[in-house]
């Protein structure tokens, strides 16, 4: 039976998925976890139902890719608690929060709880490495993989980054490594007496998802659930108070600095990365003027794939070489585009203020030139006085736009020139028409997307469409990364 712990957190139990065993999977999603989920459920001889608050074309992908499954039980636009009839097993999607009446529902019933990443935790054969954090994510995700995959070392990538490990049972090999990007919302589901990791790199943990979490406690609660799973090695920022203070079992803690390392740590001798993970002299990787992938930021996500890489068996010198030439990911701080000598930058990942901040940052401080901020949509927490504090010191103007403009324009004052808009288009417009030739539009919203748009890379695109509209009509223009990003996630 399923129960809560002092957190709020729904624990999930251990009834594995087997022939006969009847499941349900409340909420399908839209990125291929409900899906994979059903698909691997099916695999075991489960017979599976599939609940969804939606009934319309949003989830036809989803239903399309399913189409060869003949007896699944469809119960789309239900969440009615008659879904739960004759059901042993209940897979929720992390989307859907622990509050719902079904899980309570479920509780009452005595129907057990689990979530797809908890089902590859619990079957996988091989060594995980898993990586959660308020930003960076999916970049030190990506690094590590890439790391591993140059130095020999079979790995595959999945997790919140959007893809499911699940639909690579096919591949799974004892010898392998996975590793998995995880969510605080997938973490507050995982259960450290039953689920472990290998490895765990927890990049800096903010203030995110207030929304779903109601506090910032229980927030980092959820993050600090990662380093409870770790068996092996715990990765984070030396100077991040939060990460420093997470419980652990792990054998080794590998804390990540800017200043040369002490033996078990990384860090920076003379501009160079180094590894120091024992107490031998520091292991020089790369320079840091090597790295395609811009701000400090960045560094730190590098410094701390390095050592996952590296702790996992990678030899340094491809680690070192992956390292260097991995691009930025897309909607991740890089340039866009040049139009009429105004620099355009994409960091359209950003839906809170520290990522923007350090986008700010990046180009202000280290590269010297004026920015014109481009930023908005719905805020998380109501806190517009916390993200006009992150951004007076950097912007040279500020092009707001959604729910968020006005309660920003407001909280900025008269700090930063600022005007105000319905819609992204506008902004944008308004952003470069106040740059002038060797000055920066940094395109970096801070805020959630779902007052106008279904997610950030919906939004994303918009503006990518809005760049390349303006190129065309433009003289004498350079384009950075812009046709490659907008195809991935």
């Amino acid at each position: 039976m399923s129960d809560s712990n002092r957190n709020g957190d729904v624990r999930p139990d251990s009834t594995s998925p087997g022939p006969g065993m009847r499941a349900l999977v409340l909420g399908l999603g839209r990125f291929g976890g409900g899906r994979e989920a059903v698909r691997f459920l099916h695999r075991r001889g489960c017979a599976v139902r599939i609940a969804d608050k939606s009934s319309g074309p949003d989830l036809d992908d989803s239903r399309r890719a399913l189409a060869d499954l003949t007896d699944l039980d469809w119960q789309m636009g239900r969440e009615d608690e008659g879904v739960l009839d004759g059901v042993d097993l209940l897979v929720v999607n992390p989307a859907v929060p622990d509050e719902h009446p079904l899980l309570a529902a479920a509780h009452r019933r005595g129907i057990a709880l689990t979530q797809e990443v908890n089902l590859f935790l619990e079957h996988y054969p091989g060594r995980v490495v898993a990586i959660t954090g308020t930003n960076g994510k999916s970049t030190t995700t990506t690094l590590i993989h890439a790391a591993l995959q140059r130095a020999g070392v079979p790995a595959l990538r999945g997790g919140n980054i959007g893809h499911s490990l699940l639909a690579d049972e096919a591949l799974w090999r004892r010898e392998q490594v996975a590793v998995l990007e995880i969510s605080s919302f997938q973490l507050g589901r995982t259960d450290p007496q039953r689920h472990h990791v290998a490895g765990a790199v927890v990049t800096r943990v903010l203030k995110d998802h207030i929304d779903r979490h109601k506090t910032l406690a229980a927030y980092h609660a959820a993050k600090a659930r990662l380093p409870q799973l770790a068996t092996d090695f715990l990765v984070h920022a030396a100077d991040d108070a939060v990460a420093s203070a997470f419980a652990t079992a792990a054998k080794q803690r590998v804390p990540v600095t800017f200043e040369p390392p002490a033996p078990s740590s990384m860090g920076i001798v003379d501009g160079w990365l180094c590894a120091r993970l024992d107490r031998a002299p520091a292991v020089p990787l790369l320079h840091q003027d090597s790295l395609r992938l811009l701000g400090d930021f960045q560094r730190e996500n590098v410094l701390g794939a390095a050592a996952a890489a590296l702790l996992l068996g990678a030899a340094p010198h491809p680690t070192a070489l992956a390292l260097a030439t991995a691009a930025p990911l897309p909607f991740r701080l890089q340039l866009l585009a040049v139009i009429s000598g105004v620099r355009i930058y994409d960091n359209g990942v950003s839906t809170e203020i520290e990522s923007t901040r350090s986008a700010l940052r990046t180009l202000r401080a280290q590269h010297g030139v004026r920015v014109h901020w481009i930023g908005g949509g719905k805020s998380k927490d109501g806190d517009y006085r916390t993200v006009a504090d992150g951004i007076a010191p950097y912007a040279t103007s500020a092009h707001l736009f959604g729910a968020a403009a006005a309660p920003l324009a407001a909280a900025l004052g008269d700090r930063v020139p600022t005007s105000v808009h319905d819609r992204v288009p506008a902004a944008f417009a308004s952003a470069l028409g106040a740059a002038r030739p060797g000055d920066a539009v940094l395109w970096s919203p801070a805020f959630a997307s779902f007052d106008q748009y279904p997610n950030f890379r919906a939004r994303a695109l918009e503006f990518h469409a809005l760049v390349a509209a303006v190129r065309s009509g433009a003289t004498g223009d350079t384009t950075g990364n812009a046709a490659g990003s907008a195809a991935h996630d």
